[in-house]
């Protein structure tokens, strides 16, 4: 006889409590998929402004409602926004710290510039 493991309930009550347990959350979790489902075909009425103002377009919604059919599509729009949002967030970081080695090495030719500049009076005030 094997033993059982840890996480095995050993008494069959234990044992029908558990697969009922799990039934109910397969099935929860059917059951919001498919609501979730239905919200998500919704916001293809949702013109591109609309869409754009929650930070989706049209083509995340059609990859959304393309996912399994128990699959949760909310959970990939959620995916897609989130995604959008960092590459957003990324390219403004780079654009930031572009512009600022631009400005510094404006600001270092500027003041290369200038201190020629002043070099050279200095160099005439002593003629």
């Amino acid at each position: 006889m094997s033993p059982l493991p840890p996480f095995a309930p050993a008494s069959r009550s234990a044992r029908l409590a558990a697969l009922a347990k799990a039934v109910v959350a397969t099935v929860t979790a059917a059951w919001r998929a498919r609501r979730n489902r239905r919200v998500v075909r919704d916001l293809l009425a949702f013109d591109d402004h609309l869409l754009g103002d929650i930070g989706l377009t049209r083509g995340d919604v059609a990859a959304a409602l393309s996912t399994g059919g128990l699959a949760d599509p909310s959970t990939r729009l959620r995916i897609l926004a989130v995604e959008r949002r960092a590459g957003a967030r990324a390219q403004r970081r780079e654009i930031a710290e572009a512009l600022s080695a631009e400005e510094a090495a404006l600001a270092h030719g500027l003041a290369d510039r200038l201190a020629d500049r002043l070099a050279g009076r200095r160099d005439r005030s002593v003629v």
